[in-house]
């Protein structure tokens, strides 16, 4: 079930009453499927592993303008946001083989990963005031077969997941000093001043 939060796109929080044996209601939050918010799921999920580039999926998704759930224009810090959350996984033999081998704390039988489910992913983020929400090592997830559809094969969100590993490996640094090649070369078009490098932990 979703436990709450803010709902991944293509998906809406459904809330579900049910009588238990004691006679109490409970209730309990389900993702249903928004079919045209999907749709740009899976296209975004094509789109990356057509190029292999969050800059070059995201010129494309403002090109044709598309926007997010909440109507703000794709960064690509949220096109990957989209591209990890194992919530689209579907839950088939590729996925639980990968779960495995990433030793998750698996809450599902081999059995359930029906190739038609997603996956829910618990503990998934490290989440600290003031701090962007670091993503846990996955032997410290809690994972199990979800209720609602799953919209990526396990095999290409495997895929999408070692491409986005190999691009961390070519990401910018931040310099470790004020050392450059062109300090004192380069000046500003506009005031005509030096350009020089800057450190700063903002």
């Amino acid at each position: 079930r979703w436990l709450g939060g803010n709902t991944p796109t293509g998906y809406a929080s459904e809330s579900v009453s049910k009588v238990s044996m004691d006679g109490k209601v409970r209730k309990a939050c389900f993702l249903k499927v928004i079919p045209e918010e999907i749709s740009l799921v899976q296209l975004i999920f094509e789109k990356f592993f057509e190029t292999g580039s969050l800059t070059k999926t995201e010129a494309f998704l403002l090109e044709k303008r598309y926007s997010t759930k909440r109507g703000k224009q794709f960064t690509r810090f949220a096109i990957k946001n989209i591209l990890t959350i194992p919530v689209y996984m579907i839950a088939d033999e590729a996925a639980y083989d990968y779960l495995m081998e990433n030793k998750a704390d698996l809450y599902s039988e081999k059995s359930d990963f029906d190739g038609e489910h997603g996956i829910m992913a618990y503990n998934r983020t490290e989440q600290r005031p003031g701090k962007a929400n670091q993503i846990r090592p996955m032997e410290e997830w809690i994972v199990s077969v979800g209720k609602h559809q799953g919209i990526i094969p396990g095999e290409r969100w495997i895929q999408v997941q070692t491409m986005l590993d190999a691009n961390k490996s070519k990401s910018y640094r931040r310099p470790r000093s004020n050392v450059a090649l062109l300090s004192g070369l380069l000046r500003c078009g506009d005031c005509g001043d030096y350009m020089r490098p800057k450190l700063t932990n903002r």
